[in-house]
């Protein structure tokens, strides 16, 4: 399991006009400049242009010694309310940094200031691995584009929780932070935000109804949420539309493009990914063509200077909005995309729908050029029970095994945001009415967290899925680096023949199985390479009646 953290990421400082006097900070720290505008804006969002070239303020930060330099990033600033602007970086490397300001608007223009920026030493990466960098994808080796890093290289695996509602303004911050410090407690690395244009109601959304007039106040609060997650270790997934009937006249182009241009100004140095619009139906998408919504996520690519992973989440078939848009995963319509860095699939809820997680992975692998894939919405553990923890297990374990990158849960009274102060009707979906009854240690929530503890001692990103070294088995799935390393994943326990002929009859191995309800190991025992191997096992049938779901961990041994 991993501590949380108890400290706020932000660091902020006022932007000085006197080069001297050097602010100091870490890389991917967040650093941010006040500045006050001399010119009057009636209504400063609204002068956010829908596209590129027109902004009141940008500024250049120049790298002027140490790894930093020869390196530039270029920001554009944001309206905070009043006549107040700011402009928020994020160092990606140790050394000096430079940075001035210009616009038309002479408060805005022409001010300067140095950064002195250090590395971060592993021990504190490890304490907190946002302090890694940004979420890119891997591009190096065999695997390349199979799996998500951080900016220093180290593997990303995504472990998300379903976050929709959040930006309620009846909730407390101190309800949302009990969620992150759990979920960072648990295993979890990512939370699936929806920093709402238009959102589930008139409480979560932070654009009036009219798209033109900007809730300051709950936009600050969002500032703090994403801070304080990745100050507990945890990416946010930031996600800006909703589909809407009709949303081509009721919102339309322009009011969708300025929103996210905003956003990724304002919070494009914290660390977090965007996902261009929720409920993605290709074909029909609230008016809109499929033209418009590559336009939107080569815009988000083009303006963000970290070049952070994009992608989109997907309706299902057979799922309201979705029905005449077949798309179980963004792969289908969007995977030659240049800025679509990932796909998304949502299976969506029910059994039929769990069965299909590892079917779409495994058309999601065999794309080219290859891409990471995620489920990020299966089916959620809406009441304790329905599903199963067994079934929610399904989900991950399929899914991870059958190539995916990571995998999301969704649950309890978490994904609705349905908490005491903010209690929230769940339409035809189960929930546990109320809304003091303690979902986040639901069992599927609690088995993610063993997910997570167990891939950390597996080096999942070096493993191809090889069902076929699986033998004997109805749904067979393993992870493998054949010869060196394997993961099978039992669905109903029983006993497992795995094919070690990729190493010698005198090459050593050892295993130990792994409960994924308990996190609990079994002792490790040995055996020998060269040939099929059966390995059954622990508490299988008769002397247990209850089947179990069991995963099996083989190593060379040395």
């Amino acid at each position: 399991m991993h501590t949380p953290i108890r400290f706020v990421l932000c660091v902020v400082a006022v932007l000085t006009a006197m080069p001297s006097m050097a602010s100091e900070l870490h890389t991917w720290e967040v650093y941010e400049a006040e500045l006050t505008a001399e010119g009057s804006h009636d209504n400063p969002y609204m002068d956010v242009a829908p596209d590129p070239g027109h902004d009141l303020v940008t500024a250049e930060f120049a790298g002027v010694s140490g790894e930093a330099e020869g390196e530039t990033v270029e920001v554009v600033g944001f309206w905070d309310g009043g006549d107040t602007w700011r402009v928020r970086f994020a160092p990606p490397l140790p050394g000096r940094w430079e940075y001035r300001t210009q616009s038309d608007d002479p408060g805005l223009d022409g001010q300067e200031g140095v950064l002195e920026v250090s590395p971060w030493d592993e021990a504190a990466k490890d304490e907190n691995p946002v302090r890694r960098g940004f979420i890119q994808v891997n591009t190096d080796g065999e695997r390349a584009g199979r799996h998500f890093v951080r900016a220093d290289g180290t593997p990303f695996l995504w472990v998300g929780d379903t976050w929709w509602n959040w930006t309620k303004r009846s909730i407390e911050f101190s309800t949302f932070q009990e969620l992150v410090d759990d979920r960072a407690d648990k295993g979890f690395t990512l939370g699936q935000l929806f920093v709402a244009g238009n959102g589930w109601g008139p409480e979560a959304s932070l654009l009036q109804e009219d798209f033109t007039e900007l809730d300051m106040d709950l936009m600050r609060r969002v500032d703090d949420m994403i801070a304080y997650a990745n100050s507990q270790g945890m990416t946010v997934w930031v996600h800006g539309w909703w589909t809407r009937e009709n949303m081509v006249e009721n919102i339309g182009e322009e009011n969708i493009k300025r929103w996210w241009r905003y956003l990724v100004h304002r919070l494009g140095a914290h660390n977090v990914i965007w996902v261009i619009a929720g409920e993605y139906n290709m074909h029909d998408y609230g008016g809109f063509d499929v033209s418009f919504w590559k336009d939107v996520g080569q815009l988000i690519s083009d303006e963000d200077p970290y070049e952070r992973i994009i992608s989109a989440h997907p309706t299902p078939p057979a799922w309201g909005g979705g029905a005449d848009a077949p798309q179980w995963s963004t792969g289908e319509v969007l995977h030659d995309e240049p800025w679509l860095d990932y796909n998304q699939s949502q299976t969506g809820h029910g059994r039929w729908r769990l069965e299909m997680s590892a079917r779409i992975i495994r058309e999601d692998y065999e794309r080219e050029p290859a891409k990471p894939t995620v489920i990020t919405e299966p089916w959620y553990e809406f009441v304790e029970g329905n599903p199963s923890g067994r079934e929610v297990r399904l989900g991950p374990w399929t899914a991870m095994l059958s190539g995916a990158a990571g995998h999301s849960y969704g649950g309890g009274h978490v994904w609705l945001a349905h908490v005491p102060e903010s209690p929230g009707g769940a339409g035809p979906w189960p929930i546990d009415e109320d809304p003091e009854v303690n979902t986040l240690d639901y069992e599927g929530a609690v088995s993610m967290g063993h997910f997570a503890s167990f891939f950390d001692e597996v080096e999942w990103w070096t493993m191809e899925p090889r069902p076929d070294l699986m033998a004997e088995y109805p749904e067979p799935y393993c992870l493998a680096r054949p010869g060196e390393e394997y993961v099978l994943y039992l669905r109903w326990g029983g006993s497992a023949m795995v094919d070690l002929s990729d190493a010698s009859e005198d090459a050593e191995f050892v295993y130990r199985w792994f409960n994924p309800a308990t996190g609990e190991y079994r002792p490790e025992e040995g055996v020998a390479g060269g040939a099929v191997r059966r390995i059954p096992a622990p508490e299988d049938y008769p002397g247990r009646t209850e089947f179990r779901d069991w995963v099996l961990h083989i190593k060379r041994a040395g």
